[in-house]
């Protein structure tokens, strides 16, 4: 048995003319491991174990195929992960232990590069961790993390030799878990990871659960309408002290919408690791009524793709991997564009939510178009084709046209809407539109002298008009036309083909033999009934 001893505290030189003090003590307290434990499901702590592995084997140029294999016992309540990405030496073991302790350097393009990523996740899932590992053809050594050597503040722990496991392997098994699982978040967890490796399985790692192999999940089916097809440009990113990083920016509608999961908005990718997916936050351009406005389905086909290749400390990414550090110098330059891009497809989603089946989803193949790449320090010049003019309904045309009327008079809106039913009724396929779309125009005609009546209390003063007087008068139609007509004498032109057609709307309602109105009769009345509401309240048709 080996004692591992990693105390920090190393003390800077002493500048001249200063006195020397005592060293203070660097080495970290163990809360950093406790701290953290919450940050951590089930997923972010598996794909931290991993997130290791594949450090490892880029680091070592992908020499040796590349095998992470999680086992989850969900009845036993046990966690397994192991790989061949080439083990750790005796020599580096306490890098398994140590917070900060890291082979990794800052400024490769790898993954895992805060140096306690795999050591508090694995922390974070169990009470118990044994970690046994086994550099290349050379001996095999373990190291348990228990809750004991937790709750003190000492940091040697032993490591021990132990029979031989398969060389290249580091194995480390989760007991006494902090959180349960079952077999659905093992399901849950399966297709996760395909989503977030699924690069580093096309380009030939395996990534098993429970011995099964995990597929790539890929987000890249973009839909190619001619003058709307999907954006792509690749540029060169400066990061203050960690300089240049490759940046691929991909924005377009998409094809694979999925309502339920509304798998739309923006996707970071971080050394080809997926970070975040169907983002919809402000940052990114999801804010109401400017941008790309609220997240709704009517712009669930658009989507924006950011992949950025570089220094690890240079992404912007949370510790965690599991979401986008919003103020990193990386994402401030990348959001203008962003946002550009998810305001211009999500308002083009909106525009052909008519049409999606024939204007969007029938071009399932096509070109991307590449934008050129920019000036040095400058972000790509995206230019798209005007976006199609917006199909109002004939609904919203009223309202904007009527937009003064309906603010100092909101009780007329439900007249224009009822104008705008009766039309919708004679567009269905029913066999009786005719005679529902004339009980609408009659019961509108009638609701809006009574609701003349109520408001223009100039011509129908609450002295005279008093409630009661109002309940009497509404009883007959026939009074209720004789006192308006006589206020608005402009109304008597319309009223003898509006009582035409009222005699027409009570052989229907009230008469054993039903009447069938003609589409002229309709349209005559139609137009009766616009003039009148021109006349007394102003609005235009």
């Amino acid at each position: 048995m080996t004692i591992l001893r990693f105390r920090g505290g190393a003390v800077a030189s002493t500048p001249t003319r200063k006195t020397e003090a005592s060293p203070v003590d660097g080495t970290p307290s163990k809360r950093v491991f406790w701290s953290i434990i919450s940050d951590y499901d089930l997923r972010a702590g598996l794909c931290e174990l991993v997130d290791n592995a594949l450090d490892l084997w880029i680091t070592n140029e992908r020499k040796r195929p590349l095998t992470v294999k999680l086992t989850l016992d969900a009845d036993r309540q046990l966690i397994s992960v192991a790989d061949n990405a080439g083990g750790v030496s005796e020599a580096d073991l306490k890098l398994l232990i140590s917070p900060g302790g890291s082979s990794n350097s800052p400024h490769a393009p790898i993954i895992g590069v805060f140096g306690v990523g795999s050591k508090r996740a694995s922390v974070a899932l169990g009470e118990q961790v044994e970690l046994r590992t086994r550099f290349e053809d050379q001996g095999t050594f373990q190291i348990d993390i228990t809750r004991e050597w937790l709750e003190t503040e000492e940091w040697e722990i032993p490591s021990y030799a132990i029979p031989s496991i398969e060389p290249y392997t580091t194995k480390v098994d989760i007991s006494r878990l902090r959180r349960t699982f079952d077999k659905p978040d093992i399901d849950r967890l399966r297709n996760r990871l395909g989503e977030i490796y699924s690069w580093f399985i096309d380009e030939g790692c395996v990534i098993e659960v429970n011995g099964v192999p995990i597929f790539p999940i890929k987000f890249d089916k973009f839909a190619f309408p001619p003058e709307y097809r999907p954006q792509r440009a690749t540029f060169p990113l400066h990061v203050e002290g960690f300089g240049e990083i490759s940046a691929a920016i991909t924005a377009g509608l998409i094809v694979d919408r999925d309502p339920e999961t509304e798998n739309y908005g923006v996707y970071l990718y971080c050394n080809h690791r997926l970070v975040v997916k169907e983002l919809k936050v402000r940052d990114v351009g999801y804010f109401v009524g400017k941008e790309a406005g609220v997240p709704h389905p009517d712009a669930s086909l658009a989507r924006v793709i950011i992949q950025l290749e570089g220094a690890a400390r240079a992404m912007p990414w949370n510790s965690i991997k599991s979401g986008i550090d919003f103020a990193h110098p990386a994402f401030l330059q990348l959001r203008p564009t962003v946002i550009q891009l998810n305001t211009y497809f999500s308002s083009l989603s909106r525009r052909l939510k008519n049409d999606w089946g024939g204007k969007v989803f029938a071009y399932k193949t096509g070109a991307f178009d590449d934008v050129e790449p920019p000036t040095p320090g400058a972000a790509p010049r995206f230019v798209m084709a005007p976006l199609p003019r917006v199909n109002k309904s004939r609904l919203e045309y009223l309202k904007q046209d009527n937009k003064p009327i309906l603010d100092e008079q909101p009780w007329t809106l439900g007249l224009v809407e009822a104008m705008s039913a009766a039309q919708e009724v004679l567009k269905k396929g029913y066999d009786t539109k005719n005679r529902i779309a004339l009980i609408l125009l009659d019961s509108n005609f009638e609701i809006a002298l009574k609701e003349f009546i109520v408001h223009r209390t100039d011509l129908f003063p609450t002295s005279q008009y008093t409630d009661t007087t109002i309940s009497k008068l509404f009883n007959s139609r026939g009074d209720v036309v004789k006192d308006i007509t006589a206020k608005v004498p402009a109304l008597q032109s319309h009223i003898a083909k509006a009582s035409h057609f009222y005699l027409m709307r009570n052989k229907i309602i009230h008469e054993r033999a039903s009447v069938s109105p003609t589409s002229n009769d309709v349209d005559s009345y139609r137009q009766t009934v616009e003039a009148v509401l021109n006349i007394l309240f102003g609005l235009s048709f």
